[in-house]
């Protein structure tokens, strides 16, 4: 018989889920188990981790999605980590995800969407590993 987690179930979950709906669960957890919502919160993605990949990992992260999505994701982080990141890679692809970050004014919902879509794809690409700098260098 095979073992259920509930714990890696739910993680699961979360990571297939947009961001939106992942605050909207996360939110409903700590509603009844706030312990638990901070323990899949911390196991969970963000957009700051990018910064803390190194610059091999981040160009091989970057293969895998649209430059312009990533630029368009970074508008909802704070400028240092955008620049975190841009200060890791070629002066080619810095200027691809440049024109997604300083390009035309866009929705929010455009962001939102890029955002999810980014952190899928960090989800896919690094999903049970965490991201801290002390975990990588």
């Amino acid at each position: 018989m095979p073992v259920f987690n509930g714990f890696d179930e739910a993680l699961k979950l979360l990571r297939g889920l947009d961001v939106n709906a992942q605050t909207k669960l996360l939110d409903q957890i700590e509603n009844s188990d706030p312990q638990m919502a901070q323990k899949l919160r911390s196991q969970l993605h963000s957009l700051e981790d990018l910064q803390n990949l190194t610059e091999l990992m981040l160009v091989d992260f970057l293969k895998g999605i649209s430059l312009e999505t990533v630029g368009l994701a970074l508008r909802s982080v704070k400028p240092e980590v955008s620049q975190a990141i841009l200060s890791k890679v070629s002066t080619g692809i810095k200027l691809d995800i440049e024109d997604g970050l300083k390009g035309k004014p866009v929705s929010s919902s455009k962001v939102q969407e890029a955002r999810s879509k980014v952190l899928q794809h960090l989800n896919d690409k690094f999903g049970n590993v965490k991201l801290e700098r002390d975990d990588l260098v």
